[in-house]
């Protein structure tokens, strides 16, 4: 039985420490990478990509060449915040058709290539995102720009820096009242006390469903909602106890093909932990045959079937 591999992973600083004189070493993002480069991937989603873009790329084909797989970059984000995201391909799994920047309403523009897997004629897109940091205001902006993706399949990773409605999380979310991180409190609720959960509670209702809570609800796999930021004790003193703000999503027909989803932590290189989901590759092709398609030609919706 076929499998297909989905990683995302949000490396703190693009992986640099930095050298309070000036400039900094890169022993993080080597470190990293040569975890990465143990899993097979055929998709990996990257947030905090600060520096591959540099010396012409530099790290990022160093990271092509460490995991074998085609790498992409987001656009350049404000001047204030240059930290795209970006995501790699493996291409012998999927065949790219498309790179499409994104850069008006985001804080941060995603990444976002369309593919079709193998020699198949059926479509998917895929997007590494990084939700403001800042404002919810904006991130449900992004969020319903995301929802636009959402014809053909969709299949994302990233940072949403915000947090799952479901009810099902295994962490409460923080007593706000007593967070001393004040500006925490203004960057993740809406008036000060609700936790926000609207880009979660945006995508879902559109059917991009958060992997993880399917994997803990339909797979007994309750790990998979372990959280995911705020892991450091020194934060976690000022914002509150870890919580679950990364997040892989997928059209709701790639579903049943879900085998796995796994949090990794990797403290030693990040405050993020990697996440992976594994998918068996026949039913992932035929979910992806049942999304249907909004032809542009005919003013009406299709399956790839047709």
């Amino acid at each position: 039985m076929g499998t297909v591999t989905i990683g995302s992973f949000n490396l703190e600083h693009d992986g640099i420490t930095k050298n309070p004189r000036g400039g900094g070493h890169f022993d993080k993002w080597w470190a990293a990478h040569e975890v990465l480069a143990k899993y097979p991937f055929d998709v990996l989603f990257r947030q905090e990509m600060s520096h591959s873009g540099a010396d012409g790329g530099r790290l990022l084909y160093e990271a092509e060449r460490l995991l074998g797989m085609r790498g992409f970059l987001a656009p350049a984000s404000p001047a204030e915040s240059y930290n795209p995201p970006g995501l790699f391909v493996r291409e012998d799994t999927f065949r790219v058709t498309g790179v499409w920047p994104q850069e008006k309403e985001w804080w941060l523009p995603p990444c976002v290539v369309s593919v079709k897997h193998g020699e198949s004629g059926v479509p998917l897109q895929l997007a590494s995102v990084h939700l403001s940091p800042r404002s919810p205001e904006r991130r449900q902006m992004e969020a319903r720009s995301i929802t636009t993706w959402h014809r053909p399949a969709v299949l994302l990773g990233g940072d949403f820096n915000s947090y799952s409605r479901s009810g099902q999380e295994l962490q409460p979310f923080p007593d706000w009242p007593n967070v001393v991180d004040r500006s925490h409190q203004e960057h993740r609720t809406r008036g000060g006390g609700e936790s926000d959960t609207e880009p979660d509670r945006i995508l879902t209702a559109v059917g991009i469903d958060d992997i993880a809570l399917h994997a803990a609800a339909r797979l007994g796999q309750a790990d998979a909602l372990a959280p995911t930021a705020s892991q450091y004790p020194a934060v976690a003193r000022r914002q509150g106890h870890p919580q679950r703000i990364d997040f892989q999503r997928a059209s709701r027909v790639l579903l049943p093909a879900l085998r796995k989803f796994e949090v990794i932590p990797l403290p030693e290189v990040s405050d993020h932990p990697l996440t992976i989901s594994v998918w068996d590759t026949d039913a992932f092709m035929s979910g992806l045959a049942r999304q249907p398609i909004f032809d542009y030609r005919l003013a009406e919706t299709v399956t790839p079937a047709d």
